[in-house]
């Protein structure tokens, strides 16, 4: 695990809740809800090595708690969830955190990037994702955006993330008929008019037509869909995209 690995060595009472006393403006103060011991240990050694960040004591909080986000100190820019809190669901934590805390950016810390997860993740309102074997610069890259008010997923997580979203995407895409791929550009855009409530006559005049090439091929158009009339014409051509 590369968070664990990258902090072996490191000087100094990785468990403490004690505060830094740093307190310079443009550092980010950050809060850990990490209940493992190893990873909590190894993630509060990587940030309190780092100047640009204070951890918050997080003594006074409990997950546990459905309105933990009152607990939150005011000041606190980033929360660090686990996705595997002990005693209830990290994700679950994190929207009671998105809808109590407000100005706080919520970031999720996973040990991997499944489909579940990253998809209700996002749903909660979270603005980070990160994984435990992120490369080091990539947490605190992370962790620094959302501060920030942007939005940092790992870039593992950030593709299922894009393939959720491609799936939801092809399921509301409405299927064609296989009998679009069979009309001419000229039968389409005979179509297209038809559906825009023109007449023949106006059909012919933007498409340079005579009105009785008109006629024929809106008569050939019906017939080859099996419609009745135009005004089927017209609702099969924005059921299919042809407007």
């Amino acid at each position: 695990m590369k968070v664990v690995e990258e902090t072996r060595g490191t000087r100094g009472d990785p468990g403490s809740n004690a505060t830094d006393p740093r307190g310079a403006a443009d550092v980010i103060r950050l809060l850990l809800l990490v209940d493992r011991p190893i990873i909590r240990d190894a993630i509060r050694a990587l940030f309190e090595a780092a100047p640009d960040f204070v951890l918050t004591a997080d003594r006074d909080i409990d997950p546990a708690v459905p309105d933990v986000g009152r607990a939150v100190p005011d000041d606190v820019d980033v929360v660090l969830v686990d996705l595997q809190l002990r005693d209830r669901d990290g994700i679950a934590v994190a929207a009671d955190l998105v809808r109590g805390c407000g100005r706080p950016g919520v970031v999720i810390l996973a040990d991997g990037a499944d489909d579940a997860d990253v998809d209700r993740a996002a749903r909660a309102g979270v603005r980070g994702y990160l994984l435990e074997d992120d490369e080091t610069a990539l947490l605190m890259a992370g962790v620094k955006a959302v501060a920030a008010g942007d939005a940092w997923w790992s870039p593992r997580a950030a593709r299922h993330l894009l393939a959720a979203y491609r799936r939801v995407a092809a399921a509301d895409t409405p299927r064609r008929d296989p009998q679009v791929s069979g009309l001419t550009q000229r039968e389409r855009g005979v179509i297209r008019l038809v559906a825009l409530g023109r007449s023949n006559a106006e059909i012919a005049g933007e498409l340079l037509l005579g009105r009785a090439t008109v006629k024929t091929h809106v008569s050939r158009v019906l017939t080859k869909l099996k419609l009745r009339d135009r005004t089927q014409l017209a609702a099969f051509a924005h059921r299919n995209g042809l407007v």
